[in-house]
């Protein structure tokens, strides 16, 4: 039994219950006998009440804190004074946490969740008036009182907590989720710090996940640091609306000046799409349609949510009893960091597309997952009517047990679909007929078939029998002869040239092969197949190339090779050629993959040398051949 319960401290409060832990204090649920209520005190940790510089900040911000008063900010009372016990006493509000909402609903509707990040940034807007930043904005910072309102805790001991959330085995690791980029590396924190975490926490609302995740929170750390989050509406299917969305991401930049300048400038934006005016009043221009909700209804189901709550907690703690009791050190270590990473068992969502709603619950029963109530309807050409077209989260999301999954069934589709009817082995004119008697137009591309006889179809597009809407164009492949190619003249040309007219002849470049010929170099001297010879398409041609025109008489040749890298970044292939003293000496496509290219320069005297690469100069340099 913890030693404080029963106990009286600053000759007023007396402990009645533990609530909670965390990474640097213990909450406890205790009577104010002076004021005859009920109040929360936090108690720093033993761990850390030697460790000075943690208890001047505690007590420091936590008397900046008391001088908050706002709706949505737990109100602080009191600050020990004592010495002998470090603790803040606070207003206690009878409610579960945000996070705790969240994982019950899966995730929320747009509305709602941005009526709770209007109610969450109000809190700091008014914080960062009174020059205090939270640095630790994340749902399980923010209860939910009874009628709704949202209440921020921990201002006042965040800035105290920062070192400790950080160090690993704290049991606060979780924060790293939602602390922005800047306060993972340990930089320059401001006003704008709180709203990227303000972002986070809608962003989670929204879609039950958070932006970034990881197997450890270094991984996360780190990837907040390297990447962008992911684009919220490419995480989900939700009914997210653009404007919602385009909030959402302002608000998690990783680049502190691209996000939100304050915390109010974002609560005005939200106010417009959900249409609540400055004021509080309807603003009748959201884009959420508003309901009044019945108070009696609300609290029901706020006693129900507090009821489940306790039960989770009570048979949570009695599972922990039990491992204590028989668990080594090791396995503890290994409990406390399941604890700071979640610990919750994720669930990979199965594919529920093209089946009926009650094959989903089936499947989604089987799975530990639950189909949500609120199904979307749509009308779908390729879905059967009363078959799922969509879902959210999608195929192999993982998830929390018990996600509800939110579906879009088709309505089916108010065209008149008929089946394609089977055209293939017809002759074509028998083809283009039945086509016609089914209220389907048709397109002819000839093939050549070796099995098929001539003026017959081989295959059609779409499928014989597929539903398809009347006026549809169906593709059919008749069988033609088969088309021949003529090998054009290529000697006397040079490579480049030739390789062009092997091309639009529809015929392939083969094999080039460097030979002795008075012809100038780079010049074709023999072809195969030779010229004017008929060939199927894509036959390759073999080209012999003229490496110079010896003689007794002139300055022997010499030949020098020139390597030049092929950069990787690009198309999979790039054009190289080069030119020596005015003329072209090579003219090839590449792979990038090569990675290199070596290009052979003949001269009888210094070869001045230029490169290009798809058009670029990427090399003009003088061959000595001294």
């Amino acid at each position: 039994m913890d030693y404080l319960i029963g106990k009286v401290i600053g000759n007023r409060y007396e402990i009645v219950e533990k609530v909670g832990t965390g990474g640097m204090a213990t909450v406890y649920k205790a009577k104010c006998q002076v004021l005859d209520r009920f109040v929360a005190i936090k108690v720093l940790k033993d761990s850390l009440k030697h460790d000075t510089e943690v208890v001047k900040k505690f007590n420091t911000e936590s008397r900046a804190a008391a001088r908050l008063s706002h709706p949505n900010i737990v109100q602080v009372y009191d600050v020990s004074e004592s010495g002998e016990l470090d603790y803040i006493v606070m207003e206690h509000v009878d409610g579960i946490t945000l996070k705790e909402y969240i994982s019950e609903k899966g995730h929320l509707e747009p509305k709602e969740a941005c009526e709770f990040a209007v109610q969450i940034g109000r809190a700091l807007a008014c914080a960062h008036a009174g020059g205090i930043i939270h640095r630790d904005i994340k749902p399980h910072n923010v209860l939910m009182a009874s009628d709704g309102t949202l209440k921020v805790a921990d201002f006042g001991i965040a800035q105290a907590a920062t070192s400790e959330t950080m160090v690993a085995g704290s049991g606060a690791m979780g924060s790293v989720h939602y602390i922005s980029p800047e306060q993972a590396r340990g930089g320059f924190i401001n006003e704008r710090s709180d709203i990227y975490s303000l972002g986070v926490v809608l962003y989670e609302m929204l879609t039950g996940e958070v932006p970034f995740d990881g197997a450890n929170p270094v991984a996360v750390a780190i990837a907040k640091l390297e990447k962008d989050a992911v684009d919220i509406r490419e995480k989900c299917n939700l009914d997210i609306p653009d404007e919602v969305c385009d909030i959402v991401m302002k608000a998690i930049s990783k680049d502190q000046h691209s996000r939100y300048q304050s915390a109010q400038e974002m609560v005005a934006d939200l106010e417009k799409v959900i249409g609540i005016a400055p004021s509080g009043r309807d603003a009748r221009e959201g884009k959420f349609e508003t309901k009044r909700l019945d108070s009696n209804k609300a609290r029901d189901e706020y006693n129900m949510r507090k009821s489940k709550g306790k039960k989770r907690k009570q048979a949570n703690n009695n599972v922990k009893i039990a491992i204590i009791a028989a668990a080594s050190a090791v396995l503890l270590g290994i409990l406390s960091y399941c604890s700071m990473s979640g610990g919750a068992q994720e669930y990979l969502v199965p594919d529920l597309t093209n089946l009926t709603i009650e094959e989903a619950e089936e499947l989604l029963e089987r799975e530990n997952l639950r189909l949500n109530e609120n199904i979307d309807y749509e009308e779908s050409e390729e879905i059967e009517e009363g078959k799922i077209i969509k879902h959210n989260p999608g195929v192999n999301q993982p998830v929390k047990k018990n996600r509800k999954i939110k579906v879009t069934v088709s309505l089916g589709s108010d065209k008149e679909m008929v089946e394609v009817p089977n055209v293939v082995d017809l002759e074509q004119e028998e083809a283009e007929k039945r086509l016609r008697e089914n209220g389907f137009k048709y397109v002819i591309e000839e093939e050549f078939s070796e099995t098929i006889e001539i003026g017959y179809v081989i295959k059609q597009e779409p499928s014989a029998n597929e539903k398809a809407e009347k006026g549809t164009e169906v593709t059919i492949y008749v069988s033609a002869e088969e088309e021949q190619a003529v090998v054009p003249k290529l000697t006397g040309i040079f490579q480049s040239e030739a390789e062009k007219l092997i091309v639009e002849a529809g015929l392939v470049v083969g094999d080039i092969t460097m030979g002795e010929s008075d012809e100038e170099y780079g010049k074709v001297i023999g072809q195969s197949p030779s010229a004017k010879t008929g060939v199927e398409k894509g036959t390759k041609v073999d080209l012999l190339i003229s490496e110079g025109i010896p003689t007794e008489t002139a300055q022997p040749l010499k030949k020098k090779t020139l390597t030049i890298n092929i950069p990787s970044a690009g198309g999979e292939t790039v054009h190289i050629k080069a030119v020596a003293n005015g003329k072209e000496i090579y003219n090839k496509t590449h792979k990038r993959t090569e990675g290199t290219v070596d290009i052979p320069v003949q001269s009888s005297k210094d070869a001045s040398v230029q490169v290009y690469m798809d058009g670029t100069l990427v090399a003009d340099k003088v061959i000595y051949f001294d």
